[in-house]
């Protein structure tokens, strides 16, 4: 099973994405990337992730053409607002679904603002994700 979280900028949402779902499922291939990708994961989710025991320091935010050749089983697009304001670049993929977060950094200054924000996010993300995988995928047929 190949799955594949998009975002814009590859530095928050999606790397949480990704890690957990890597945490639950490390029997899948799991990607992440961004169209218009960071220069790096943002530090604040480092530490939200570091906080439950997984470590993304060593990640790096992706731009979606590395993964122009593979087909996805599932692309998951990750980020403010609704499936249909989202550009989907030119990707493969058998199944689309959309999870909406919030943006932790939009519109807050106060750096625990956005350090709990990203908390409540990234539990957020978690639920969708176990929801996702024990609901969903379990028990499918794993694609070669």
């Amino acid at each position: 099973m190949k799955i594949f979280f998009l975002s814009n900028r590859n530095s928050c949402r999606s790397q949480i994405a990704e890690a957990l779902l890597r945490k639950i499922a490390p029997e899948f291939e799991i990607y992440s990337a961004g169209i218009c990708p960071a220069d790096e994961v943002n530090p604040v989710a480092i530490e939200v992730m570091a906080e439950i025991g997984i470590n993304i320091e060593q990640k790096k935010p992706e731009h979606y053409s590395r993964f122009a050749e593979m087909e996805f089983d599932y692309l998951i697009t990750v980020g403010d607002g609704t499936p249909e304001e989202l550009e989907i670049p030119p990707i493969k993929f058998k199944r689309k679904m959309h999870l909406g977060f919030n943006n932790p950094f939009k519109n807050n200054t106060d750096p625990e603002k956005i350090r709990e924000c990203c908390r409540e996010i990234r539990d957020e993300i978690y639920t969708e994700i176990d929801y996702f995988y024990h609901r969903i995928l379990k028990g499918k047929k794993l694609s070669a």
